[in-house]
């Protein structure tokens, strides 16, 4: 069975397109390619919550990810941007590195056009292990993340510049303008950010980072129709409904710092967009539970984006 986080992803991945796009597996950097042939270390960027020691260590179902060293780092004309496609209004969007000089927009920018995160040497092994919960590297062509060569130039100024791979939404994931990311993902960051020593002033950013709202009560029926569209997109091959909600979601999503009145229309918009298929979830989920067929993945899917 897929790991959660592969689920989750995955489903974003499905729902990058409105309709079935032809995409080739993204080609992998010559620097992965030579590390990999030759058996030597190479270095990754972390900037989301693989900031966190502890989650990177422990993230892959296959054993423990070792690390030769971890320590801050900046990244100079790149930001940390949330537009990787999501599922709003639970997760809108996810971490991803984009040039500053990209066509994307921020939500809100840091005053300096960098990106500050996690440098982790890996040995080549490892390096995959983490890319493969991060569904890059296995010869997927829907992949939503995509290996790009940064140069990254640690904190500790004895140590000199090197050249590291970081993560890019590709172009059929990637939104025109980022999301309010959600409080339970600006937590991971947030905690990454002050274990690994951060700058004060990146650590506030991300802390005063705008993050999405949502009553209770709305979170609930998310989640439920989540429970539906995945049913349907992994049970039954059935996908044409996640893009299509997908691409209705967004059409009426609003940031969380955007008008109040804006915010509550969109929120009731989405309510009635997904209620029909929270309903069937709602019912699928307790047949399941009822007779002790509830996949270990949904439960887990529940308490993962339902902190509250």
């Amino acid at each position: 069975m897929r790991s959660l986080l592969s689920l989750l992803l995955g489903f974003s991945f499905l729902t990058g397109t409105a309709h079935a796009v032809k995409l080739k597996t993204p080609e992998r950097p010559q620097l992965v390619k030579d590390a990999l042939e030759q058996n030597k270390p190479l270095y990754y960027f972390g900037l989301g919550s693989n900031m966190s020691r502890k989650k990177l260590e422990n993230r892959s179902s296959e054993g423990k990810i070792r690390l030769l060293r971890m320590e801050a780092a900046i990244v100079k004309d790149y930001r940390l941007a949330f537009n990787m496609r999501g599922f709003p209004p639970i997760e809108p969007g996810m971490g991803s590195l984009e040039p500053t000089d990209a066509k994307s927009k921020a939500l809100v920018k840091y005053k300096h056009d960098e990106c500050h995160g996690a440098l982790v040497k890996l040995r080549p092994e490892d390096y995959e292990r983490v890319m493969k919960t991060e569904g890059v590297g296995t010869n997927n062509a829907q992949a939503g993340y995509e290996e790009v060569v940064v140069t990254a130039i640690p904190y500790n100024r004895f140590r000199k510049p090197v050249q590291a791979i970081a993560l890019r939404a590709r172009s059929h994931v990637r939104l025109s303008s980022d999301p309010c990311p959600s409080q339970r993902y600006m937590n991971i960051l947030t905690e990454g950010a002050e274990g690994l020593g951060l700058k004060q002033c990146y650590q506030d950013y991300l802390a005063n980072h705008p993050v999405q709202e949502i009553p209770s009560f709305l979170r609930s029926v998310a989640l439920y129709n989540l429970v539906w569209t995945l049913t349907l997109a992994y049970k039954l091959k059935v996908r044409f409904v996640s893009r299509l909600q997908s691409q209705l979601l967004f059409l009426v999503y609003v940031p969380s710092n955007a008008n109040s009145f804006l915010k509550h229309v969109s929120n009731l918009v989405t309510l009635l967009f997904l209620l029909p298929g929270a309903v069937f979830g709602f019912v699928s989920f307790h047949i399941m539970k009822a007779t002790g067929t509830l996949p270990p993945s949904l439960t887990r899917m529940m308490s993962f984006l339902n902190p509250e």
